[in-house]
């Protein structure tokens, strides 16, 4: 099975095991049983134990290949489907998952909607994201097609294309905190403070870019400044950006939409 599990998977399980310090911190931690299996249980302390011994036991202390964490006996298709289960939520879903179950937005007056593409190949996405010219025509050319789907009318397709076509575009790097506080402002503008404090915002928009916490780079915000959503969604109050989101882990641009209505 491990070969079949897509990289950014694998480097969100080793990612947790090179930082956990203790058996606790496995056995207590974020791990999930797949219920697609029937019931049954995680690692338990002996495997957990056994998998901090291995670690610290290696050169480095750390896994480096998803290989030598695999490699260890106790480690089977039931304990990797678990981890799959646990750790192989894209960002985007996990982002928007924990603003409603955490009761930070609310579903009946508060959508919130994201549209990814994922690209198979990584040269196609890099040449892609790293050329602004390119990046921004997929761009308009993606909310053309939503709003097409949506059956928005076309004077107010033409008009959102438009916007995006000479729109100056902000760009943030989760290389520091910059890409979640931007995030978090704007949602932050929607209805200043009467819904939830600065920090109650910030929190779930710094974990959104921190899902493949590591190296530096790995996910981008770009705010393409001055778009209005006509009837993507059901016109509310919405701030004048349309977030879209790279993460090179995932190969995905992510592009956000979302109205309050007060």
């Amino acid at each position: 099975m491990a070969a079949n599990i897509p990289t950014w998977v694998a480097n969100r399980i080793l990612g947790f095991f090179n930082r956990v310090q203790s058996i606790d911190e496995i056995i207590n931690g974020p791990i999930k049983d797949d219920p697609s299996d029937g019931a049954g249980r995680t690692i338990g302390p002996t495997l957990a134990a056994r998998i901090l011994r291995e670690r610290n036991n290696l050169r480095w202390r750390r896994f480096r290949e998803f290989e030598e964490f695999d490699a260890i006996p106790g480690v089977g298709e039931g304990t990797l489907k678990d981890l799959v289960y646990s750790f192989g939520t894209p960002a985007a879903q996990s982002f928007q998952d924990r603003m409603y179950n955490d009761n930070i937005i609310f579903r009946e007056n508060w959508p919130l909607e994201y549209f990814q593409t994922t690209f198979d190949e990584v040269e196609t996405f890099n040449e892609l994201v790293n050329d602004e010219t390119a990046l921004r025509a997929w761009v308009v050319a993606k909310v053309r097609e939503i709003a097409i789907e949506r059956e928005v009318e076309e004077k107010k397709i033409n008009e959102m294309a438009s916007v995006l076509s000479s729109a100056y575009i902000d760009t943030y790097s989760n290389s520091t905190p910059a890409a979640g506080y931007a995030l978090a402002l704007w949602f932050y503008e929607f209805d200043a403070d009467n819904w939830f404090s600065w920090e109650r915002i910030q929190e779930p928009t710094t974990a959104y870019f921190s899902h493949h916490d590591g190296y530096p780079w790995e996910m981008e915000l770009k705010l393409f400044k001055g778009f209005n959503q006509l009837g993507i969604i059901r016109p509310g109050i919405t701030p004048e950006d349309l977030p879209v989101v790279v993460n090179w882990p995932e190969k995905a641009i992510t592009l956000w939409f979302s109205a309050l209505y007060d």
